[in-house]
């Protein structure tokens, strides 16, 4: 079994399902509704233990019923939440999540600026095989990444809006939003966003970009990496699953490209199952679509 680290955002979601997302200042009456855990590492923590993985989470939360649900939940999922920090001053993180009828999102998300920290020996007590951080935390971030790369293990930025250039130079691997890779090169075409990140950074580099797959240069030259058709039910921490399942992959020694491939296959998976993370699929639900690297069931 594989040890990950996955540093960053843990979050309580309230989700409702409408069917169009909200447009003015009016009531809506919801279809349906889930209070669940979320957020962008807790989430690929979850990711990661569901294909097979042992996934260690840092992340800060208050002493409130909303971090009490986070961790009841994480502990079912099988999570470990030694490395999670409890601060009776603080609120837990939360979200207001509307989803409509095509399993489109828009997100409201509160989280106080405080959740960060710079206490680095829960994060270099142990060797893990690989490291994830979302980037929400930025002096986390900078030190997930700092003990991947002393290490010398796959150290793997989520690099959405907004993103850290100093995180960039230290991941091993980033992997762009498209918002993401837009705000940090300045530029709307993914080819050139990501020439830029090539100028500032020697990391592999690749940006999502929902239904059209994954994108990545090789030798200057745009390459696509599309993901299966699939009937979408909900994208709501697709690209959390994604990053999950790239990071755990990578750990297996699979090659970048192959990572890609696999965490495609997987986050697709996840997007025809409503629920946020909770669509996230078990390793058991893998074997059976082609393309699947066997060394993640051995």
């Amino acid at each position: 079994m594989k040890n990950i680290l996955v540093s960053g955002l843990a979050t309580l979601d309230m989700i409702f399902h409408l069917e169009d997302l909200p447009a003015d200042g009016r009531k809506y009456r919801a279809t349906g509704s889930l209070i669940t855990g979320g957020g962008n590492a807790s989430n690929a923590s979850i990711a990661i233990a569901r294909l097979g993985g042992s996934a260690t989470l840092v992340t800060t939360i208050g002493e409130d019923v909303f971090g009490t649900l986070i961790l009841k939940e994480l502990r079912k999922e099988k999570v470990k939440t030694h490395a999670i920090f409890k601060n009776p001053n603080l609120k837990t993180s939360f979200s207001s999540v509307v989803i409509d009828q095509k399993g489109e999102r828009q997100i409201i998300n509160y989280r106080s600026p405080d959740l960060d920290f710079s206490q680095s020996s829960v994060i270099d007590k142990k060797t893990y095989h690989a490291y994830l951080t979302d980037g929400r935390l930025p002096k986390v971030t900078l030190l997930t990444l700092e003990a991947a790369r002393k290490k010398k293990k796959p150290g793997v930025l989520d690099a959405e809006e907004p993103v850290s250039l100093q995180a960039v130079k230290l991941a091993s691997h980033v992997a762009f939003s498209r918002q993401g890779l837009s705000s940090f090169s300045n530029s709307s075409s993914i080819l050139e966003g990501l020439k830029t990140v090539h100028n500032h950074s020697n990391s592999w580099v690749c940006v999502t970009n929902g239904e059209e797959g994954t994108f990545f240069l090789n030798d200057n030259e745009l390459v696509q990496l599309k993901p299966s058709k699939i009937s979408v039910v909900d994208t709501l921490g697709a690209g959390d699953v994604w990053h999950g399942a790239f990071t755990l992959a990578l750990a297996h020694a699979e090659s970048p490209i192959q990572s890609c491939i696999f965490a495609n296959k997987v986050a697709s998976k996840k997007c025809e199952n409503y629920g946020g993370k909770n669509g996230s699929p078990y390793k058991d639900e893998l074997k059976l679509i082609k393309g699947i690297p066997q060394i993640l069931f051995d």
